[in-house]
């Protein structure tokens, strides 16, 4: 009579004993169900290494740029979602705000990644957003979204301004060479170059607000020149001279860097120093110096002619 015992072993090494199946095993010691377990653990163990390292990329990038952060909750069954906190303290001159945020992520063979605010103001999270999606990008594993053809997207503000900027002295002089010499404008001083711009971007953007207000810093507060409101672009003007050089226009551009941070619609500062009459010595090396990523914005600094 054939046996319908279990022939596997305890792990004392003693007989199973137990109900056998058509295996010749029971549920416990079958060698198909054994592999199919060990292959869901292995394929667990996948998903959570991949998830903690996603996770671990992100908060990495929060740290970095002077976030705080806090896991909410881990999908510790599939590990394809989770979710964690950020804040950070903005100071404004009135004692300063808490800005929160939470974010959450989904694997599934991709990724999905969204940045809601949970303060009353954002500033910084569309930045902080932006920056986590570009580190994503550097895991070599995963599949991220395709991007949009340049083609169909639009160039950035800064990109379609710099060659107006850098042609705005020849445009001046044309201006000034006036059929039968009738009246035009003439560029004497940085409220000129503010006129001539503002009808430059007029013909380049639909929204152009001139003269908005900046949030304060170290207890004063400035007035834009011009804000881009779609582009989160702001531009500020400069006009050089025998008395406002390299160092005095650098120091009024670095203070300019510094209140622009905390600013909502801020997300590129494009400075703008005309020098008609060759007062930058060193035109290539401020605009190197003060290029670039500055905390929360990114800062395009033009200086022409030159």
């Amino acid at each position: 009579m054939k046996s319908n015992r279990c022939k596997g072993t305890t792990s004392q090494g003693a007989n199973c004993g137990g109900q056998a199946k058509a295996s010749g095993y029971c549920h416990l010691h079958d060698p198909a169900v054994l592999k199919e377990k060990h292959r869901r653990s292995d394929l667990a163990a996948t998903k959570r290494k991949a998830l903690d390292e996603v996770l671990h990329t992100l908060t990495g990038t929060v740290v970095a740029r002077g976030w705080s952060w806090q896991v909410d909750s881990i999908d510790e069954d599939d590990y394809k979602h989770a979710s964690f906190s950020v804040n950070r303290h903005v100071e404004d001159g009135k004692g300063g705000q808490q800005i929160t945020g939470f974010c959450e992520v989904a694997l599934n063979g991709g990724v999905k990644l969204s940045l809601q605010k949970t303060s009353f103001h954002g500033f910084g999270l569309a930045q902080l957003h932006e920056a986590l999606i570009e580190t994503l990008g550097k895991i070599p594993w995963l599949e991220m979204p395709k991007k949009v053809s340049l083609l169909s997207a639009p160039p950035p503000a800064s990109a379609r301004l710099e060659p107006v900027l850098r042609r705005f002295h020849q445009v001046a002089r044309q201006l000034a060479r006036r059929h039968d010499d009738r009246t035009t404008i003439s560029i004497s001083d940085e409220y000129d170059v503010q006129d001539l711009l503002h009808a430059l971007l007029r013909g380049m953007f639909d929204d152009v607000r001139p003269e908005e207000g900046t949030p304060s810093h170290a207890g004063g507060a400035a007035r834009m020149d011009f804000l881009l409101k779609k582009e989160k672009t702001v531009v500020e003007t400069k006009m050089a001279s025998p008395k406002l050089r390299d160092k005095a226009i650098g120091e009024q551009l670095i203070l300019d860097i510094r209140r622009y941070q905390s600013h909502p619609d801020c997300q590129r500062l494009v400075c703008f120093v005309y020098d008609p009459g060759g007062d930058i010595k060193n035109p290539e090396g401020l605009e190197k110096d003060l290029s670039g990523k500055n905390g929360e914005i990114e800062v395009i600094v033009v200086v022409a002619p030159r």
